[in-house]
This record gives structure tokens, sequence and C-alpha cells, in this order.
């Protein structure tokens, strides 16, 4: 069993009036799902998503991990596991961008796209960056970008850092995906309309 006690002394007083101060049993939870995992490994993303608090993410070529049918993500490779961080009691707070690349450059079976845009569009934390947007240096690379109860953020783009310069980079460029693209409702109308969108 992973040893929390170091932080027990940080969640007496959780709050003081409306105002949140230190730790609280929510986070102490979360923190006994920590692991030390290499931030140049495979595994440290997944062991960074399992204690984060918020959760911001922009894939440019597929749909972020953490939102991928288990179809999807199996035709991709991936673990469709993934998706259990945002299913759990207490999931972090989250925000999503997908590019409309996603839309147009799947080489699978449309029949799982479809499924996949329609899981999407009942969401209400996915925006769909468009075309556009734009040609823009922000939009090139996908990240994943975390907050934590306890530590600063962190960044994750090939490898997890948690560099203050590195982690600033990548906020300043979720402001841009912010500005960028269309809004809630209007990424929904085109995830549900695979039809018009994706072909």
């Amino acid at each position: 069993m992973k040893d929390i006690s170091r932080f027990a002394r940080l969640g007496r007083r959780s709050t003081e009036g409306d105002v949140r101060r230190g730790i609280d049993l929510i986070d102490l939870v979360r923190l006994a799902h920590y692991d030390l995992a290499d931030p140049d490994g495979p595994d440290a993303l997944r062991a960074a998503e399992r204690r984060a608090t918020r959760i911001v993410a922009y894939d440019t070529l597929a749909v972020p991990a953490l939102l991928q049918t288990p179809e999807y993500a199996r035709l991709l490779g991936n673990d469709p596991g993934r998706a259990d961080v945002l299913h759990r009691h207490l999931p972090p707070a989250s925000e999503f961008f997908v590019h409309e690349t996603v839309l147009h450059a799947w080489a699978g079976d449309q029949e799982v796209l479809d499924d996949q845009l329609a899981a999407l569009a009942r969401r209400d934390d996915v925006r769909l960056v468009p075309f556009t947007a734009g040609c823009r240096p922000e939009l090139r690379h996908s990240f994943t970008l975390l907050t934590f109860a306890v530590g600063g953020p962190a960044v994750h783009a090939e490898t997890l850092s948690e560099r203050v310069d590195v982690v600033a980079r990548f906020q300043a460029v979720v402001e841009v995906l912010r500005w960028c693209a269309l809004d809630v409702e209007e990424s929904r109308r085109v995830f549900a309309s695979p039809c018009e969108a994706a072909r």
C-alpha cells in the first residue's frame, strides 16, 4: 500500500470560509494513486493522469486518448482503459480540443469513426479546432496539460515535464486554442453530423 502519511498533516483544515486551503480528503484519495514513473517512459502520462485534478488535452491527428471509444482506441493500438480516469469517482476537471483533421484523416472503419464522433457530441468539455484557425505554430503539436493537488503543474508533449518555462509555454497555447476553437455547441453540431463533416 502506498504511503501517503507525509501528506496527512496537510489535510487538517482544507477551507477557511469559502477559500480552499491546503488539501482535503479528496486530494488524499488522489494521492493514494500517485505513481513514481519515469518521465521519459511510456507510463509517465498515465501515472500523471491518475493523480491530476485538472486535465487539458489537444490532439492534432486523433481523438485525445481519454475520450476514445473502445473500438476507436483498439484500431489505433491504444488501451481503451485510459478513459477510465474520466469515469472514476471524483474525476478530474477536463477540457479537450480536437483538430478538424481528425474528421478527415481516418483510414479505419467509418462506423467506428461515426460512433466516436457521436460520443464526442454528447460531451460538454470538447471543442473542435477548425481548419479556418490556420497553420498557427501553436496548433502543430499534441499535448496534455495537467494540474495536481500537490506540486506544480506538468505538461506531456513527447515527455513529461514540470519545468516552469515549458509549462508556461503550453498554458499560452491553451489560450490560443480557446480563442481559435468553435464553442461547445458549434462543436457538438459538427460531431453530431459525421456525414457532412467527415466525408
